[in-house]
C-alpha cells in the first residue's frame, strides 16, 4: 500500500514537470509524502487558539430559562435573559435550538418586514444579510414554525452610535496591527472574539466565531459547545 501511494506521488511530480531519475529512492519519497501531509504553520497556529478560554472571561448569560426559549425551540443569540440584547455588529448572528421554517426581522415599533429568511430543518445558525440594521434601533426576531405559524419572538437592540463607533475603531486597530504581524484570518476573528468576550458582548463573539470560513479544530468544539452552554437540553 505504500508503494502504491509513492508510486502515486511521482506520477503527480511528473505530471508538473518535476523530473525523477530512475533512482530516485522511495525512501526519498515518503520524505516527501511527509512534508506535503503536514500542517502548514497557519493550521498548526490556528489548532493553538484557546476558544473554549473565552467562555471564562465573562461567563456566558445564564438563567433558570434560557436565554430566549419556549418549548422545543431556544434563541441564542440574540438573546439575554430578561433583557433587550444589544448587539455591536448591525449584520447579527442568528443562533438557536430547534426546528423551525422562516424567520423575519422587523422593527420593533411596527409590522414591516425588513427581512425574511427559510432556513432547512437542520439549520441552526445565519448571519443576518437584509438592508443595515440602525444603530439605537430595536428589532424583533420572529420565527415560525414548519407550518409557517409565528411561534417566538425575541427582542434586540444595535448598539447606540457613539459606543458603537468607538468599539468599530478599536477592532479597526487590531485587525491592521495582527495582519501587520502575519495572523491568520482565523486568529484575528479570535482576538476580536476575546475583546467582545472580556465585555460580556456573546452574541459578537459567536458572530466572529461562525464568520471563520475554515474553522480549526478547536474552533469547531467551541461552535458546538455553544449550544449546550447557552441552551442545555432539559
Amino acid at each position: 500500500m505504500l508503494q502504491v501511494n509513492l508510486w502515486l506521488i511521482a506520477v503527480i511530480l511528473s505530471g508538473i514537470g518535476i523530473p525523477l531519475s530512475q533512482n530516485y529512492s522511495f525512501a526519498k519519497l515518503a520524505d516527501f509524502k511527509i512534508l506535503i501531509t503536514q500542517k502548514t504553520p497557519s493550521e498548526n497556529a490556528n489548532s493553538q487558539l484557546p476558544w473554549e478560554d473565552l467562555y471564562n472571561r465573562v461567563p456566558p448569560p445564564r438563567d433558570d430559562i434560557p436565554a430566549g426559549s419556549r418549548g422545543d425551540i431556544c434563541v441564542i443569540t440574540p438573546a439575554k435573559p430578561g433583557k433587550i440584547a444589544v448587539v455591536w455588529s448591525d449584520r447579527p448572528l442568528f443562533l438557536w435550538r430547534g426546528s423551525i421554517r422562516k424567520m423575519e426581522v422587523r422593527p420593533r415599533s411596527n409590522k414591516q418586514v425588513l427581512w425574511s429568511q427559510t432556513v432547512s430543518e437542520n439549520q441552526s445558525s445565519i448571519i443576518y444579510n437584509g438592508a443595515v440594521l440602525e444603530p439605537g434601533q430595536s428589532y424583533d426576531l420572529v420565527l415560525f414554525n414548519q407550518r409557517s405559524v409565528p411561534i417566538f419572538r425575541v427582542t434586540f437592540q444595535i448598539m447606540e452610535k457613539e459606543k458603537r463607533e468607538r468599539i468599530t475603531s478599536d477592532l479597526t486597530n487590531l485587525e491592521a496591527q495582527l495582519k501587520q504581524e502575519g495572523a491568520t484570518a482565523e486568529k484575528i476573528a479570535y482576538a476580536k472574539a476575546n475583546y467582545f468576550a472580556s465585555r460580556g458582548m456573546w452574541g459578537d463573539v459567536l458572530l466572529e466565531a461562525y464568520k471563520v470560513e475554515k474553522p480549526s479544530d478547536p474552533l469547531s468544539k467551541f461552535k458546538n459547545s455553544a449550544l449546550e452552554r447557552f441552551c442545555p437540553r432539559n
